[in-house]
């Protein structure tokens, strides 16, 4: 059986250091609270993990605090029930850099899958909070997989990508797909391009046979009457933003970063991503023909996202809704 835990997007949270703050919508916007996610995601599983479980992680919101309970687990383990109670002084050691020693009968799980949309941000700009790295695959996960955006363009939502050093037995897949932040991670209207990256998701998890899936509830939830496969306009974050926003927010895409480089691995969907000049609003945007690399690497598509491809012009039934 499957147990699941769903937790909400980044809001009012309190810090890390246990103080309650009450956020702009722009710090909610780029998930920089996310200490009390941690604290309670991991209570979930300290209480409802029984030895011989396994252990699924996702996130695209979430994906921060997905990334961070996993680096905790691997640092700390999970306590048993009974001991929850010194959860706090273990975590305020953490966060005064202490070194910390879990009681004994601790549980140290394997963590089966870490799976991230896009992740981006420290939380408060502490780099490395909980003395865990950001960048780091903790050494108890087995499998990594990380759709990050190629055309997200403000400064403050730089991606958190994978150290690609790996350890052995481990799997990092780390693909770049076109379109902005929640093109990639889902909640526009239409959601060509999120559909795109939730399918390459899905069947990455078949083939690798980690847990069940409705694969075909998945593909009938598609947008209704899609653009051509991989040519929907990719969305201009920066632009959408609103104009007394943006000097917080700020600009710069992911080439201009230095992220976008010649190792990084694209989506075959990148060859049809419109052109520069075909972009509805090209301020800060890169595009197939302004990305001048002499030679790309493109990841070889699954059987699962290759069958949604085929089918993709294909109404099969299930209409989705956009809740703005």
């Amino acid at each position: 059986r499957q147990i699941v835990y769903y937790q909400s997007g980044v809001g009012t949270e309190a810090d890390f250091t246990g103080n309650i703050d009450i956020q702009t919508r722009y710090a909610q916007a780029y998930g920089v609270i996310v200490a009390s996610k941690i604290r309670n995601a991991y209570a979930f599983l300290a209480q409802n993990y029984e030895r011989g479980d396994e252990i699924f992680l996702f996130g695209y919101a979430g994906a921060y605090t997905a990334r961070k309970i996993a680096g905790l687990i691997d640092k700390i383990g999970l306590l048993e029930s009974e001991e929850l109670g010194i959860f706090f002084n273990i975590w305020k050691d953490l966060v005064d850099g202490k070194p910390v020693t879990p009681p004994s009968g601790t549980r140290f799980p394997r963590i089966n899958c870490v799976g991230v949309f896009d992740t981006v941000g420290s939380v408060y700009n502490q780099i490395d909070a909980l003395e865990i790295k950001d960048n780091s695959l903790p050494p108890c996960v087995d499998t990594a997989l990380h759709a990050v955006s190629l055309q997200e363009n403000r400064e403050k939502f730089l991606p958190t990508l994978f150290n690609p050093k790996t350890q052995r037995g481990q799997t990092l897949v780390e693909v770049w797909f076109p379109g902005a932040h929640s093109d990639v991670g889902g909640s526009y209207e239409r959601h060509e391009l999120a559909d795109i990256s939730l399918f390459w998701m899905t069947g990455e998890i078949m083939e690798r046979s980690l847990f069940a899936l409705d694969e075909k509830f998945i593909e009938r939830s598609k947008q209704v009457n899609p653009d051509a496969w991989g040519t929907s306009q990719p969305h201009n974050a920066y632009y959408e933003t609103p104009y007394v926003q943006r000097p917080i927010v700020g600009h710069k895409n992911r080439l201009e970063s230095g992220q976008i480089t010649n190792q990084i691995i694209f989506h075959e969907s990148w060859k049809f991503s419109p052109k520069y000049a075909a972009l509805l609003h090209k301020d800060y945007m890169i595009a197939p023909d302004n990305l001048l690399f002499t030679h790309l690497n493109y990841a070889t598509m699954n059987q699962f996202e290759t069958d949604c491809k085929n089918r993709w012009k294909q109404n099969l039934g299930v209409r989705t809704y956009s809740c703005q």
